[in-house]
């Protein structure tokens, strides 16, 4: 696609056979296919093909006489081309017998044939307010965009639109032990094969990896549902083992607000997912009370365990959830 400053020049010349009101040179530029269009401001004005173009053009050519002529001012008008195919869009003014200097707009659609360029599509419409038309004002200027953008600045990913989000913790029971009885190349092996695993799923379920902490992962979610379902995704896939390795990995789940900040999330929040995994056992997923609230019966859960949390005070309700 590239500018054309050369249609610019064809609609310009449209404009001032316009005025002549001749019809027949006014056709000139239109081309014969059966699918040539003309859409003009009022509601019957949806006019097909080159002879009811012609026809009904002529028409109104000489009533447009008759009230003592049209004239055109474009005040803007940009023009583009890709192949045989240009489009060309104008700010007008049009006056018309006592109606004088309408604002107006034009879009005109052209196609090459041989040397010249024929218009196939033509739309023409004064200018309505959305309030006048829809009775309802819409937004209509980019500097009204822009500030709208700027008062409503999307959620950090993983957040809810509410500002509240689901934490994951994942991370690898006695991986210090498995380290030493793998060997370090293949430990770090199954690290990679591991991490894989946790971030496909989490792309899958519509999470974000916060941070990689060695042998687990910080993920978070703006929904307690996908969190949940990507947990189970990430135990039934490491549940597998890696070439006969066995990989027990607990994960813990809570739901709330955070404070987000530079990619990462800060909080209780944050501190009571992290504690509900580290009370977790290899292979088990717990949910705090918060995320069995927000599931409401969507998946199968075991009954409560009561836990006292480490630098949390009170005792705190766990669920272990059912996945295999």
């Amino acid at each position: 696609m590239e500018p054309a400053p050369e249609l610019v020049d064809f609609f310009e010349r449209l404009l001032t056979v316009s005025m002549t009101l001749k019809s027949e040179l006014f056709m000139e530029a239109w081309s014969r296919h059966a699918g040539s269009l003309f859409i003009g401001p009022d509601p019957n004005e949806w006019w097909e093909g080159f002879d009811q173009i012609a026809a009904i053009g002529a028409a109104q050519f000489h009533e447009m006489r008759d009230l003592g002529g049209i004239t055109f001012q474009s005040d803007e008008v940009r023009a583009w081309k890709e192949g045989t195919v240009g489009w060309i869009a104008a700010k007008l003014r049009v006056s018309l017998g006592e109606f004088e200097n309408q604002d107006a707009r034009m879009t005109v659609i052209v196609h090459e044939t041989g040397a010249f360029w024929k218009v196939v599509h033509w739309h023409f419409a004064f200018l309505v307010t959305n309030e006048e038309a829809l009775g309802a004002e819409l937004t209509t200027a980019v500097d009204e965009l822009l500030l709208l953008v700027q008062d409503q600045s999307p959620p950090p990913a993983g957040m809810a639109a509410d500002g509240s989000v689901t934490i994951v913790f994942t991370d690898i029971e006695g991986s210090t032990e498995l380290m030493e009885s793998m060997g370090e190349s293949k430990w770090l092996e199954l690290l990679t094969w591991h991490e894989s695993v946790v971030k496909q799923q989490t792309l899958i379920f519509g999470g974000t990896v916060v941070k990689n902490q060695g042998d687990g992962f910080m993920l978070a979610f703006p929904a307690a549902g996908s969190a949940t379902a990507c947990a189970t995704a990430i135990q039934r896939s490491l549940s597998i083992g890696w070439q006969g390795v066995d990989l027990p990995v607990r994960v813990g789940l809570h739901t709330g607000n955070a404070k987000a900040e530079a990619g990462d999330f800060f909080g209780r929040t944050v501190v009571l997912a992290a504690r509900v995994a580290n009370s977790a056992g290899g292979g088990e997923i717990l949910l705090s009370q918060s995320v069995h609230d927000e599931l409401d019966g969507a998946f199968p859960l075991d009954n409560a365990r009561t836990l006292a949390l480490k630098g949390l005070s009170g005792e705190h309700a766990v669920y272990p959830l059912r996945w295999r």
